[in-house]
């Protein structure tokens, strides 16, 4: 078995407004290594207490601590309540298709 715990924060770059958002990182996983190809009961595989990592030889520990990091990050970070760039400053709209508004029914 083993105990995967990794805590922390890291600043990612918000999808709404690009600016910095810090995201707190909690991994708390038990992994159990199992022989790679090694067949799995129906009831260890429901068992959501623990994940099964397959080793062949050497586990590389570094990449497991990434794998289990980008795991926990967000599709698309954002803060909780912030606007688009530049929607406070943006003013009135122009729609692009007033013009053909205008010559909706005219004949040629």
């Amino acid at each position: 078995m083993l105990h995967l715990e990794v805590s922390g924060v890291i600043p990612l770059a918000c999808q709404r407004c690009l600016e910095s958002v810090s995201f707190d990182i909690e991994v708390d996983n038990l992994l159990q290594l199992v022989p790679e190809g090694a067949e799995l009961s129906q009831d260890e595989l429901e068992d959501d207490t623990r994940d099964f990592l397959p080793v062949a030889r050497e586990l590389n520990v570094v990449d497991l601590v990434e794998d289990e990091i980008l795991l926990t990050l967000p599709v698309a970070p954002r803060h909780e309540k912030c606007g688009l760039p530049g929607a406070a400053d943006a003013g009135e709209r122009i729609n692009p298709f007033a013009t053909l508004a205008g010559l909706k029914g005219k004949p040629n």
